[in-house]
């Protein structure tokens, strides 16, 4: 049977960062199941070889290698045919988190990209216990100095709390125990890609009593533990942060317990989201109206829509205002959802986003057309361009009035073309994802 279109556009939207016509076209013909598994096919996902400047850390060039890593990963998430693997790299960004401010390493953070993309859709212990052992993770929450006799609690206290059980589920005696396990698993400082490196000088080998249990544990040992002893603590925690990424907030438990059924059978992550996308209440009107786009999705769907690329426009410039720094999480434990893009300093930003880009757009007469138009012809043009058609009748009647005070008052239509990339891009449907 096929699929409702309006109901794709939201699959899309959510399992990527745009819904453009032709493939909500492709994908309406398909039953919803048969569309869900096509969003989740990844075998087109591209080769993710860096630009050769990325590929070496120049403490020289250290913003240069960052900002063409920003618009590395941009194009990345605009012209990728399997979106949902750059959606699920941004989720796991956000969850398993480093900041290049701290980290100020290229190779160590482009590295640990590239494992998220590898593994976005993969095996979660496999995940955990790759990122443990990221030099840029090592470095973020300080492993590199974590020392037998003198441990580090930083980066055992958030594998819990933030990683992979959340709070109330382990004591303090649980985060002592595994820092210790994981003294000794730092990286090679000579080594300019600083390649992880197990200093067995420096692993506290004593006995240490996790969860209840007394072995010479060693850092990975730790990771097979949660999941063995708490794998349904696991399973609800991800499948919780899973939902709120990709359908609304504070959803009921009973909602997330199909999700996290499937996803502790294996800890499949591309298991939980095909159970995601199939529950009744990812397409309820409560998850249809429930996301505020991020200010990094928000940049990757205009970009998309006008077929333009992060170079030309600076979202680096940008994001930073809206709230959003790519590679550069808040803190540790990610960027706050939904509600946090709302507010005075974030919508100016990206209000200044619209201003710049259309005046950008309006110099190299993208539009020049509109002149020509009808305000109704130019207004749902802009609106299909955008994926935001139909418009609320409130929105369309807001820029239909601008076209008549300005028809009405103006000789010269030169900047109406920039007026409507400007309105469009501030329209509320835009702003939702």
């Amino acid at each position: 049977m096929p699929s409702n279109p309006d109901e794709i556009r939201h699959l899309l939207r959510r399992s990527g960062f745009v819904a453009r016509d032709a493939r909500v076209n492709q994908l309406a013909a398909l039953d919803w199941a048969e569309a869900v598994e096509a969003v989740l096919d990844t075998s087109a996902s591209p080769d993710d070889a860096p630009p050769g400047f990325l590929t070496y850390n120049d403490e020289d060039m250290g913003y240069e290698q960052y900002q063409t890593a920003v618009w590395w990963w941009y194009d990345r998430m605009i012209t990728s045919p399997a979106p949902i693997v750059e959606k699920m790299t941004l989720f796991w960004h956000g969850h398993f988190t480093s900041s290049w401010d701290k980290v100020g390493h290229t190779t160590s953070m482009i590295n640990q990209n590239r494992f998220y993309r590898a593994n976005a859709l993969g095996n979660f212990a496999t995940l955990c216990q790759g990122m443990a052992v990221q030099p840029a993770m090592l470095a973020y929450l300080d492993n590199e100095s974590n020392r037998k006799g003198s441990p580090n609690q930083n980066f055992a206290r958030e594998l819990m709390e933030l990683f992979m059980l959340g709070v109330g589920n382990y004591t303090e005696a649980d985060v002592d125990a595994a820092a210790r396990a994981w003294t000794g698993h730092t990286f090679d400082w000579d080594d300019p890609s600083r390649r992880y490196f197990f200093d067995a000088e420096q692993h506290d080998n004593d006995p240490k009593t996790f969860f209840g249990r007394t072995a010479n544990f060693d850092g990975p040992d730790i990771i097979n533990e949660i999941i063995a002893t708490k794998r349904p603590i696991v399973a609800r925690f991800i499948a919780r942060k899973l939902w709120e990424f990709f359908a609304y907030q504070n959803p009921d438990p009973a909602v997330i317990e199909p999700v996290a059924t499937a996803f502790a059978a294996n800890l499949d992550v591309r298991a939980a989201l095909r159970t995601l996308f199939n529950h009744p209440q990812f397409r309820s009107t409560a998850a249809r109206q429930g996301l505020v786009r991020t200010p990094i999705e928000y940049i990757v769907a205009v970009l998309s829509a006008i077929g333009r690329r992060a170079e030309e426009f600076h979202p680096e410039w940008h994001s930073r205002g809206m709230g959003q720094e790519m590679f550069n999480p808040p803190n540790v434990s990610g960027w706050r959802p939904n509600g946090y893009w709302v507010n005075t300093s974030a919508l100016t930003a990206r209000a200044e986003f619209a201003r710049s880009l259309g005046w950008r757009l309006n110099e190299d007469e993208f539009w020049a057309d509109v002149r020509t138009m009808t305000p109704e012809a130019a207004t749902d043009r802009a609106a299909q361009t955008l994926g935001i058609h139909p418009l609320s009748g409130a929105t369309r009647d807001a820029i239909l009035g601008y076209f008549t005070t300005s028809r009405a008052t103006r000789r010269d239509g030169w900047t109406e073309p920039w007026s409507l990339m400007v309105l469009i891009l501030l329209a509320p449907e835009l702003h939702t994802a």
